[in-house]
């Protein structure tokens, strides 16, 4: 019997100096887990944050390419043709360009430019004479 207790204070002496050891390996493991588990979730933050952001900017191209195309649907029209074309100064079939400008002494000049002379051009030639 004797040297049966002695067995076990051995046991329970190396039972108590194993449980300290035990308690610190699975709380290394726990915070070892938890530091993997933050790093996962930090990761996913950043990449929702980049998904975001470029959803953003998506819809962002989106919008200018819908604007892209409703100026080139309206440059495409007649109307828009022709406004611009007047603004360069071209004049249609049957029409006429009056244009007042500035001489070099300061006074205003008419400037006629009509294709047939036409009613207009004479009634402006009378008022303003022929430059």
């Amino acid at each position: 019997m004797m040297l049966a207790m002695p067995r076990r204070r051995a046991r329970s002496s190396l039972a108590r100096s194993i449980r300290p050891l035990i308690s610190v390996g699975v709380l290394a493991f726990g915070l070892v887990l938890s530091g993997a588990f933050v790093g996962i979730a930090v990761r996913q933050n950043a990449v929702q944050q980049e998904g975001r952001a470029a959803q953003q900017q998506i819809d962002a191209e989106l919008a200018r390419q819908a604007q892209l195309r409703a100026q080139i649907a309206e440059r495409k029209t007649d109307t828009y043709v022709i406004d611009k074309a007047r603004e360069l100064g071209y004049v249609r079939p049957g029409e006429g360009l009056i244009a007042v400008e500035r001489g070099p002494s300061g006074e205003p000049v008419v400037r006629i430019n009509a294709s047939d002379g036409g009613r207009l051009g004479r009634w402006l030639a009378v008022f303003f004479g022929t430059r």
